[in-house]
């Protein structure tokens, strides 16, 4: 665009004009002219008022200097101490000035050899009495001649004259100060002689001038000490009147008190600066309007045509001149043209992902059910270890399906910004035990040692989500497994306060493969692995790292790690979890409820979930219906009595949230049965949308028939609501888990091999074939210990202790 007029000189031109006239007005008529001559005026003033303040103080107290002469004098002659003390007591009567108070003090036993002290000293009261002190004369005082006072002027040379610092008298609390000089006798020291003169009237003078004149006053002695402050303000850059003076070298400090000499220069200038206003308002307004005119006014217009058209739309104002504000609004408004495109683009490509990944989740899950649910039900039936072998690898190669499409989903939703974090309090031990019991096995099949190291109090409860907790440990520990052939597994756990909140510190350590340097930045980016081979050799979508990071920050926390190549890694997550005071559950966890006589309602439109469910209930011992949509539901528990509701979500003719919604609000006892969802659907608004239209839990498929059982465990008071009686515990047989396995732990330990055989050999046919698959593979490497006349290692033997328990009365 062809920009003939620029906006950037005309606004330099409005604001050199308005700066060079106030500039050159103000600074030269300020600083120039009238500012030098005023300010050293001004300190002059100060400065004889600090000479003023310090004659006035110099002058009574040199006249008591004479006072004390006189007392010398009376000390030097050598008449009896009666005469002494009538001349003394007349010289203080006839004195009216700041002296109140003095003396001779003779050395100790010169006046009487028996009387250590026989001090002369005379003080004037306020009513002008004059009173004889012999306060001083008791010798279990401690004597004056030890008084520093006295000492200060002991022996010194005639004429000498020692000041004490300033203090205040026990008996007046009146500010004193002592001058004292040594007399003598015939060439011998004879004493002391001192006057004591009142600083009241001199501090008393100094306020009031100080007040009549808003001065500021600081008077200090020659020790330092402050004898009276008054007022005193001390600006940065304020000026001070200064004099020291006297024998005694006191020092006074005066300062303006209610303007310093810059704010009395500031006032002169400001009168003088008040005939240049006219001219500088004039400039000013000059300049704004310029300002104004060509610059503010079409800005200000601009960004209310901008607010307006946050939503979308181009700025539309009348705008004649061909300059840079010309070509932003036609540059403003062809790119939002431009991205008001590509914002349609991008929404329906946003609504296509979700639809996508809804559709992908659900298509994948809902096959999926019946390969691991299939898996699942044929591990509990009578096979051969080859058969047994297979199916474990059926099973196990679904759930690690199952497990990168979780990763998948994962990640599209902390990238859209939906993952949110569901706040509850749980031990942490409950999340250290299901770790225990994963990955020991794991680690005992390829051979590591695996170990968890807590400093964490055994008892800390935490408000945070537990899930998602797991979500990183098992991310973290999985990889650690994945890439370590030989050595060991660590997971250490600590706390820490940081900036008075507490974070849980995880470190996962393994002697893997290692990471290069300059591959660590890298490996927590989505879809990347360190190395393009390791997908090949060790397989994975590479999200799980990126998951766990972004799961960190989402919990305020962070992630590192340091590694070398063949040594191994170290992964670092600190997240910041609120401590809670531990909770009783209010979950009544039975395992060994009886589930014959219970009726359950399979609703389902899948014929191999329908299966696959039903089969899992029937060989619990539960009665099962099937219907294949939320209509038929509520037309069979409107004719029959259901102790448990199965319901799938997407169904036709009536989908799962519709029927619940019906079922509950049934007219009798019915519409309190106990209803678990079981959806491929693993997006939070549908189980939001299903949890408040009163399903009481959810599972998602694939079903895992472990986290079925412990479903059923926690809903167990409704689960036998109309058949309370059924609730009972079956007597104990000869199946007593417990001790048997107590039997086979007692043969190991004696190292009785026969024993052990045959208490295995019950323990196994105790157990029979659960779906377990890490107790499974733990049961088939002793058996095969045993067969070879060899005891299990220890490792097998605590993992049986762990996962064996659910199994115990």
């Amino acid at each position: 665009m062809d920009i003939r007029s620029s906006l950037k000189q005309k606004s330099m031109f409005a604001l050199a004009f308005y700066l060079a006239a106030s500039v050159a007005l103000i600074g030269t008529v300020s600083y120039f002219v009238v500012e030098p001559p005023t300010r050293d005026q001004l300190e002059k003033n100060l400065d004889l008022r600090t000479e003023l303040i310090s004659a006035q103080i110099l002058a009574p107290v040199n006249n008591s200097l004479s006072v004390l002469q006189s007392i010398v004098s009376l000390g030097s002659h050598p008449s009896p101490q009666q005469n002494q003390a009538q001349l003394l007591y007349s010289l203080f009567s006839l004195t009216d000035g700041i002296a109140v108070s003095g003396g001779l003090w003779p050395t100790p036993h010169s006046v009487e050899p028996d009387i250590a002290y026989s001090s002369l000293f005379f003080n004037r009261a306020p009513d002008g009495l004059i009173d004889r002190i012999y306060s001083w004369d008791n010798p279990e005082s401690g004597g004056y001649d030890t008084a520093d006072w006295y000492l200060s002027v002991a022996d010194a040379p005639s004429g000498t004259v020692s000041w004490s610092g300033v203090y205040i008298d026990p008996f007046t609390h009146v500010q004193m100060i002592t001058a004292s000089s040594p007399y003598y006798v015939e060439g011998e020291f004879a004493g002391v002689a001192t006057v004591d003169i009142s600083l009241e009237g001199l501090v008393s003078f100094v306020r009031r001038h100080a007040e009549e004149y808003n001065l500021g006053v600081v008077l200090t002695d020659g020790y330092g000490d402050v004898i009276l402050e008054h007022n005193f303000r001390r600006a940065e850059h304020s000026y001070i009147g200064k004099k020291t003076f006297g024998d005694f070298q006191w020092q006074v400090d005066v300062v303006n008190a209610k303007r310093i000499v810059d704010e009395q220069v500031y006032d002169v200038v400001s009168k003088v600066e008040a005939g240049i206003v006219p001219i500088m308002l004039l400039c000013v307004m000059l300049g704004y309007f310029l300002i104004s005119r060509f610059l503010i006014d079409p800005i200000v217009l601009i960004a209310q045509k901008v607010d307006d058209s946050k939503e979308g739309g181009i700025i539309d104002i009348n705008y004649n001149s061909n300059d840079e504000i010309k070509h932003l609004i036609n540059s403003f408004n062809q790119k939002t043209v431009f991205l008001e495109a590509e914002k349609v683009k991008a929404q329906a490509s946003t609504k296509a992902k979700s639809a996508f990944l809804a559709t992908l989740s659900h298509e994948i899950r809902t096959p999926m059910n019946g390969v691991l649910g299939t898996a699942q039900i044929l591990l509990k039936s009578p096979l051969y270890d080859e058969q047994r072998r297979h199916l474990r690898t059926l099973y196990e190669s679904g759930d690690h399906m199952m497990t990168l499409l979780n990763e998948i989903l994962d990640f599209s939703k902390i990238e859209q910004g939906h993952i949110e974090l569901d706040l509850y309090p749980f031990p942490l031990d409950s999340i250290i035990g299901s770790v225990n019991s994963i990955y020991f096995s794991l680690c005992a099949e390829k051979g590591l040692k695996f170990k968890v190291v807590s400093q964490v109090p055994s008892d800390r409860w935490y408000l945070a989500d537990k899930a998602r907790l797991r979500q990183i440990l098992f991310n973290l520990l999985s990889n650690a497994v994945k890439f370590t052939v030989q050595g060991y597994v660590e997971l250490h756990f600590n706390e820490k306060m940081i900036e008075g909140k507490n974070h849980l510190q995880i470190k996962v350590r393994d002697t893997g493969i290692g990471i290069a340097n300059e591959s660590q930045e890298k490996i927590f980016k989505p879809f990347e692995q360190a190395e393009s081979t390791t997908t090949r050799r060790f397989g994975g979508t590479g999200l799980g790292l990126a998951i766990a990071k972004q799961l960190c920050e989402k919990m305020d926390g962070s992630i590192r790690v340091t590694s070398e190549i063949g040594v191994g890694s170290s992964f670092e997550a600190l997240l910041q979890l609120d401590m809670c005071e531990p909770i009783k559950s209010d979950i009544k966890v039975d395992r060994k409820l009886r589930y014959e006589g219970l009726k359950a309602l399979v609703v389902e439109d899948n014929r191999t979930n329908s299966i696959i469910i039903s089969t899992f209930m029937s060989n619990k011992g539960f009665e099962c219906d099937c219907v294949e949509n939320g209509e038929q539901a509520i037309e069979a528990i409107s004719n029959d009595v259901y102790d448990l509701v199965l319901m799938d979500n997407h169904m036709p003719v009536m989908d799962g949230i519709e029927a619940t919604t019906a079922i509950r609000k049934l007219d009798s006892s019915k519409s309190r049965v106990l209803i678990v969802g079981c959806t491929a659907d693993v997006f939070k608004e549908t189980r939001a949308h299903m949890k408040s239209a009163g399903v009481d839990f959810i599972i998602p498929k694939p079903i895992d028939e472990t986290e079925l059982d412990d479903a059923l465990f926690a809903f167990a008071d409704k689960l036998y609501q109309y058949k309370p009686n059924l609730r009972k515990k079956p007597p104990k047989t000869e199946k007593d888990v417990e001790q048997q396995l107590l039997n086979f732990f007692m043969a190991v330990e004696d190292s009785d091999l026969d024993k052990a055989k045959v208490t295995f050999e019950q323990l196994s046919n105790s157990i029979g074939n659960s779906a377990n698959l890490t107790l499974d593979g733990c049961l088939g490497r002793i058996a095969i210990s045993l067969s070879s006349n060899q005891l299990p290692t220890s490792q097998d033997m605590d993992l049986l202790a762990v996962q064996a328990t659910e199994f115990c009365n």
